[in-house]
């Protein structure tokens, strides 16, 4: 399907950004005191959250691996914006986006 394809394609695009983002950023420190690069890392995963979610919605046969946790935490940084703690931001990035970003290849094609 072309539009489950698309969306897939949204996710890889946010992921390319996401990695422009952080070039040079390192540590927690750089990228918590980063008011730029938090912002647009949390536009960034607001989309991934946002196309998951339709993707979800698509086909919800489909299996996507913490599915549920990426639009519930796409949620979390739309509407409770005071609440999203950097540290779990951070460790997102160093730990979940790689797994995401080799399903999304699988998935695009």
């Amino acid at each position: 399907m072309e539009t489950k394809r698309k969306y897939w394609s949204d996710v890889l695009l946010a992921l390319d950004a996401i990695d422009i983002h952080l070039q040079g950023i390192t540590t927690y420190e750089q990228y918590s005191t980063s008011i730029t690069v938090k912002d647009a890392v949390e536009r960034r995963l607001i989309i991934i959250g946002e196309a998951i979610n339709k993707l979800m919605m698509l086909d919800p046969n489909d299996t996507i691996e913490d599915g549920q946790k990426i639009r519930a935490f796409r949620n979390r940084l739309v509407h409770s914006y005071d609440a999203t703690d950097d540290m779990t931001v951070w460790a997102i990035l160093v730990n979940h986006l790689a797994p995401l970003r080799k399903l999304a290849v699988e998935r695009v094609g």
